[in-house]
């Protein structure tokens, strides 16, 4: 009978594994609002990766349902959010901020930002780094729109600053 508990066991760990994803994602889309002065954009990122960062970090199981309601700890998620990209202009940072944030029933969470005043003129480019130096296999993608034109970029781990080609 033990045999059989241990092989069951065994088993459904070796299933969680197969059935785990292999892949890291996070999409930002973008554009500039000339009404506000501003660019303005979301960020989607799987929950449970940044659950699991946070959960490794701390030595303890999180949910992100956890980390949103204690408030060190969503000012920490804030921070490797916001320190995940940087859009330049002309060579200049552009600072953003979080104005708000969802948690999807799709697992995602979104995260949506406008940056600092700012008139449009000039080269874009983009640094897009987040969860890279976690996840070996992080795929990040950028989509810009400028009069009803996307511009995308994607970032590989070993990728650092990319131009839009406008």
């Amino acid at each position: 009978m033990n045999c059989k508990v241990l092989l069951f066991v065994l088993l459904c760990l070796s299933w969680q594994k197969y059935f785990a994803h292999e892949y890291h994602f996070a999409f930002f889309e973008m554009a500039y609002s000339a009404e506000d002065q501003q660019f303005q954009g979301s960020l989607s990122v799987a929950a449970h990766d940044l659950a699991y960062i946070t959960s490794k970090k701390y030595g303890k199981d999180y949910s992100i349902e956890q980390i949103i309601k204690n408030d060190s700890l969503r000012l920490e998620l804030s921070s490797l959010i916001l320190n995940g990209f940087t859009l330049f202009q002309n060579n200049q940072a552009i600072y953003f901020s979080q104005d708000a944030f969802e948690i999807m029933d799709t697992g995602d969470i979104i995260f949506y930002f406008s940056s600092e005043t700012i008139n449009r003129q000039g080269m874009l480019s983009f640094s897009f780094p987040l969860l890279c130096s976690y996840f070996p296999d992080q795929q990040n993608k950028v989509d810009y729109i400028e009069n009803a034109k996307h511009f995308t970029l994607s970032f590989l781990s070993n990728d650092s600053i990319k131009n839009f080609p406008i």
